[in-house]
Order: C-alpha cells, then sequence, then structure tokens
C-alpha cells in the first residue's frame, strides 16, 4: 500500500524570523515546499524550496505561486499596507481552494461581542496594531479553512538583538508579573504539523512558552550562559531605541518600538489550558528560555571560555566559589 501523497505547500514570508523556521521544520521531514520571495539572495543556503519570484502587490505572481497548492502559511507583514497584502492573500488562497495557516496577532473571546470589545479596546491601547488585528479578525472569517497560531512575544528577539545583549543591556521591556515567550523554533514545528495533517480543526489555536519571565529574568539567565553582567534595562526608552534603531528599519522598527513600550503594561500570564493545547499541537513540551539562550550561545559560539591548569582542571579562581 503506497503512502498518501505529500500536500504541495506554499510559505510566504519565507526569509523572515517565522517563515524561514517553517522552512526547515519542513525541510527536516524532507517536504520541499514553494515560495515566493522578492530576492531569492535572502534565503538561507540550507533552504531546500521551489523558489518562485515576485510580490504579494503582484496579482499575477500570487497567482502562479499558488497554482496548485494545498495549504499555504502566511504571516502578518511589517508592512504600510499589510490589510490589503493579506485580503490579496485570502483572495488567492480561497479562489485556488488551499487551506490557509496563518500566524499573528489573534483576539480570542467567548462570544462574538465579547470579541468585538476586545479588539476595539486593544486597538485603542495598541493604535499601530489595528491593522494587525484586523487582520487576524480577517483570516478567522475567511473561507479558507483556516487555522489560526496565536503567537505573542517570540525570543529570537532577543537573537536580532545580541550583540546588545553581549554589550551588557537587556532592554525587551516586561511587567513585573512576567511575559510569555515563544521559541519560533517550536512554532515552525507547529506550522508544518498542521500543513501536512489537513485532519486538524479548523479554528484558533493559542502559542506559548512554558512559562512567563520577566525581564530581570531574562537578563540573569543571559548573564550565567555568556559569563558576563547583563542588566535589565526595560524601563529606560532611551536604551530601547537605542538599541531597536541600530537593528531595524522602516515600518518594522515603528511595529518593534510600539510593542516594546506596551509589553511592560501587560502580564502575559502562562495558562495551563493553553500549554495543554500548545503541547498537543508541538507533540512535545514547548522550549523553555534557559533551553533557547543554551541553544543560541551555542549555535553562535558564546559560551565563556573556562581558564584550565595543565592537567585540565580549571583553575583555582574559577573554582574556589563552588568549594565552600
Amino acid at each position: 500500500m503506497s503512502a498518501p501523497a505529500q500536500p504541495s505547500i506554499l510559505v510566504l514570508g519565507s526569509t523572515g524570523l517565522m517563515g524561514r523556521e517553517v522552512v526547515r521544520s519542513l525541510n527536516e521531514r524532507g517536504v520541499t515546499p514553494r515560495v515566493l520571495v522578492r530576492d531569492p539572495g535572502r534565503l538561507r543556503p540550507t533552504d531546500h524550496v521551489e523558489v518562485h519570484r515576485g510580490d504579494l502587490r503582484d496579482p499575477a505572481s500570487l497567482r502562479a505561486a499558488m497554482r496548485g497548492v494545498d495549504a499555504v502559511f502566511h504571516i502578518s507583514p511589517h508592512e504600510a499596507d499589510e490589510v490589503e497584502l493579506t485580503r490579496a492573500v485570502l483572495d488567492a488562497v480561497e479562489h485556488e481552494g488551499a487551506r490557509l495557516v496563518f500566524s499573528g496577532i489573534h483576539i480570542d473571546a467567548s462570544n462574538r461581542l465579547a470579541k468585538w470589545a476586545m479588539r476595539t479596546l486593544y486597538g485603542r491601547l495598541l493604535p499601530r496594531y489595528r491593522g494587525k488585528i484586523s487582520i487576524g479578525h480577517m483570516v478567522e472569517t475567511s473561507n479558507t479553512r483556516p487555522v489560526v497560531l496565536g503567537v505573542g512575544n517570540f525570543m529570537q528577539c532577543d537573537e536580532v538583538l545580541i550583540d546588545v545583549i553581549r554589550g551588557g543591556q537587556f532592554v525587551l521591556p516586561t511587567h513585573p508579573k512576567g511575559l510569555n515567550r515563544v521559541d519560533l523554533k517550536d512554532l515552525g514545528d507547529i506550522v508544518a504539523n498542521v500543513l501536512l495533517d489537513p485532519s486538524i480543526p479548523a479554528g484558533a489555536y493559542p502559542v506559548c512558552g512554558p512559562r512567563s519571565v520577566t525581564g530581570a529574568e531574562c537578563a540573569a539567565t543571559w548573564s550565567d550562559a555568556l559569563g558576563t553582567p547583563v542588566k535589565y534595562v526595560g524601563d529606560d526608552d532611551a536604551a530601547i531605541d537605542a538599541a531597536l534603531t541600530a537593528h531595524l528599519t522602516g515600518y518594522r522598527l515603528e511595529d518593534w518600538k510600539s510593542s516594546f513600550k506596551a509589553l511592560r503594561e501587560f502580564a502575559v500570564k502562562t495558562k495551563k489550558s493553553e500549554l495543554d493545547a500548545m503541547t498537543r499541537l508541538l507533540g512535545r513540551p514547548p522550549t523553555d528560555f534557559t533551553e533557547f539562550v543554551a541553544r543560541i550561545v551555542d549555535e553562535h559560539g558564546l559560551a565563556p571560555a573556562t581558564a584550565t591548569g595543565a592537567d585540565g582542571i580549571p583553575a583555582a579562581s574559577e573554582t574556589e566559589g563552588a568549594l565552600w
């Protein structure tokens, strides 16, 4: 009996932080997805993909990339016309009869009226994110059998700012009660699971990490891993602006500035029901922040060197504190 054919998959945003993790996870399963990119040079050498060159703003290239696919991954882009771009994607997915897997901001509540009220409230509190809030609703109510993965803060923000952290500052603001943070590698694995399994029901699913952490706890974790002091400075707007301006540009820069400063105002607690749902979708427990930091330190070769004597035993200055 032959194995069922793998679905044909299109990954949009494949050169971004989220999209590249989806491509990685699909490749690890032996799947070569189709991608639509403006600049193929931004793809990683390790990406095994079928390249379609084009742009979401070009209907012809979008239709060509979409032709014959079974499932599409799309994220909310950091663009001024993000709502119009997503509407074009939805139209193309509906025309092709494909399924959409979407990751972005999603506002959930017990009923339609409550959802509307929550979208309105968050739109007022985060005016720059009104478009993204609208996009989540558009996708959820589309005729694409959508799976909506609502993700908040992702751990890879730290990797973008790794040189700032190595310089001794952790700038990501958090509420004193903590912030739930997600490893995008976990998100990539979940998206791949859903893209490859059409039996997963349409609907909205939370994406979360195993626990909420404060900025001070994040700074301490990085300090321990790097072997150098790292101070939490998430209450310093000047430090935040300097760090983000040095690493980002354009619409993405303004989005990150807005979201970073809003994080101080909201505690994002970890709910057991959401963690259980996340674990089921992922097929394993989600990655803890300490595991993420250890992996990034290893991948970037940032582990502190240990001074040793001729016999390979750590020098006295390295062991004295541990002996007593």
